[in-house]
């Protein structure tokens, strides 16, 4: 989008703002932005909807964020629940939480732990993901892809009153990338250069350039080494 910036929007409590193009933008509450809305630092702290598309520059949630639109953020910190009706597209991404996108997600990098829920494609250079929920998604691509169960203690109590339904797993039906590790997944086919098929895993089928590990657990259908 563009327009001329008008200046900061901040809120506090319960109340409804009008989109546009601003600076800063500081929501603390239970707030509502009526229409598209791009600005330099996009700060959600509450229970927080917007209408419309969603650009920002850095993206701090600490809450939960619904985005009618797509979102554009070149970073992002997420500390709680972001659902995104739209595409997802940004450089960086530091997930503590649930990540929700109905279409594709493409990022430069994501990592944290958490769930997710991706509609279409997931692709980034570099996903280090530990699953505290479940991860699905249609396809998911990269360079180095690393998507295992997180770990169970102190937090888990947490992680389970914040995604009550969601067991730790990974259930894809495409990866591909250059170096992948995976556990506790269950994935159609997984094609890559160095694979590692961990504990829990049932993949229909693997097919790998130069390496493949496998956990004694891990269920594979068929195994194929390429050239290419």
């Amino acid at each position: 989008m563009a327009g001329e910036m008008i200046g900061d929007l901040k809120m506090d409590g319960i109340g409804t703002a009008a989109g546009g193009v601003y600076k800063n933008v500081a929501l603390n509450g239970v707030c509502k932005v009526a229409a598209d809305v791009e600005a330099q630092v996009f700060n959600a702290d509450g229970r927080i909807r917007v209408e419309g598309h969603l650009t920002a520059n850095e993206l701090d949630l600490d809450g939960t964020l619904d985005v009618a639109g797509g979102v554009r953020a070149s970073t992002a910190a997420i500390d709680g629940v972001i659902t995104v009706k739209g595409a997802y597209s940004g450089r960086r991404v530091r997930l503590n939480g649930m990540l929700t996108v109905d279409e594709d997600c493409e990022m430069d990098m994501i990592e944290g732990e958490g769930a997710f829920k991706i509609g279409g494609l997931l692709n980034a250079g570099t996903i280090d993901l530990k699953l505290q929920g479940r991860g699905t998604a249609k396809e998911i691509g990269g360079e180095s892809i690393r998507i295992v169960k997180g770990r169970t203690g102190a937090w888990q109590s947490i992680w389970q009153r914040m995604l009550p339904s969601f067991a730790q797993e990974l259930i894809v039906d495409l990866i591909e990338g250059d170096v992948i590790e995976l556990d506790h997944a269950t994935v159609k086919v997984v094609r890559g250069d160095r694979v590692a098929i961990g504990e829990g895993c049932v993949i229909d089928r693997v097919e790998y350039r130069t390496e493949l590990r496998k956990h004694p657990s891990a269920r594979i259908g068929e195994e194929a080494k390429t050239n290419g």
